[in-house]
């Protein structure tokens, strides 16, 4: 079952300062912000969890909107529950996975007469299965590596319209679901990503990273950095530290002096847990590459 918590792996990382600045300085069609603060934003604070299957994801979800779960906690779910699935409705960018916002409220703190800063504010829980979760981090790096946003898009460029149909082909072929692109059948969709890989090259370029083998490198602090060689091709570049403070001190300098593709904090006690949470920097790429590459032709 999803739910056993033996099975469950943790490792922390520190939301980026230029993504939380990107977000806020969003605008709409009319040039009206869309997050008016970090306390609006839905995850400024939250956790990922990414499950084998479809039907396990589901099982959890179900299980922890129960009565059996929810009795005794004091958090507040901020919408519908099926507002914001996008499996069932995939965003246009071809983004699938189920968020749940709620409002914080630590056991006892609203009969608290001392309320903390804390109090009240938002967590997001995000439900992705592997597939999903392969292909949302691959469109992250693909922007990381060439300085596009495709993942804020509000109209599709040519970038977005390569990931939205690569989104639908996995969804078809690994999943079993087809809830986009109604006009297009699977060989048609196949067709119209490969013209946009000879356009735009971006499995060529995500071919380009290299594994994470040298995992006797980590350590419970660390920033991983994503780094140009002098051959032009990318790799990951790990730098241990004994404590939080100069790790994240050295992630923001990385970025600050360009040196840096990317550079980000992660603390995990296990080195184990950290390189299969953050598997994003390590293999998740080539895994979304090699699911287009077997499902497509």
């Amino acid at each position: 079952m999803a739910r056993r918590t033996e099975a469950a792996e943790f490792a922390q990382r520190l939301k980026r300062r230029n993504t939380v600045i990107g977000k806020l300085k969003r605008r709409n069609r009319k040039e009206a912000p869309l997050i008016k603060d970090v306390t609006a934003m839905h995850d400024f604070a939250g956790c990922r969890m990414i499950f084998d299957t479809l039907q396990e994801l589901q099982s959890f979800r179900e299980y922890l909107h129960s009565g059996a779960v929810t009795k005794n906690v004091e958090h507040e779910l901020r919408h519908d529950v099926e507002k914001y699935d996008y499996i069932r409705n995939p965003k246009q960018s071809g983004y699938r996975g189920i968020h749940d916002v709620y409002r914080h409220f630590p056991r006892g703190s609203k009969r608290r007469e001392d309320k903390k800063p804390w109090d009240g504010l938002l967590v997001e829980i995000q439900y992705r299965t592997r597939a999903q979760h392969a292909w949302a981090t691959a469109v992250e790096i693909s922007d990381l590596l060439d300085g596009e946003q495709t993942k804020f898009e509000l109209d599709a460029s040519e970038r977005g319209q390569f990931f939205a149909l690569s989104s639908e082909i996995i969804a078809r072929k690994v999943e079993g679901i087809a809830n986009a692109f109604p006009k297009l059948n699977t060989y048609e969709l196949e067709l119209a990503l490969e013209e946009k890989e000879k356009e735009l090259g971006i499995l060529r370029r995500l071919e380009l990273l290299r594994k994470f083998e040298v995992e006797e490198n980590l350590r419970e602090h660390n920033v991983l950095s994503i780094v140009r060689s002098a051959v032009g091709e990318f790799e990951l570049e790990v730098i241990p530290f004994k404590s939080a403070a100069p790790a994240i001190q050295k992630a923001t300098e990385l970025e600050e002096s360009g040196k840096s593709v990317n550079a980000v904090y992660v603390r995990s006690e296990n080195p184990n847990h950290l390189r299969s949470a953050y598997r994003n920097y390590f293999s998740d790429p080539i895994d979304f590459v090699k699911m287009i590459k077997s499902e497509v032709g």
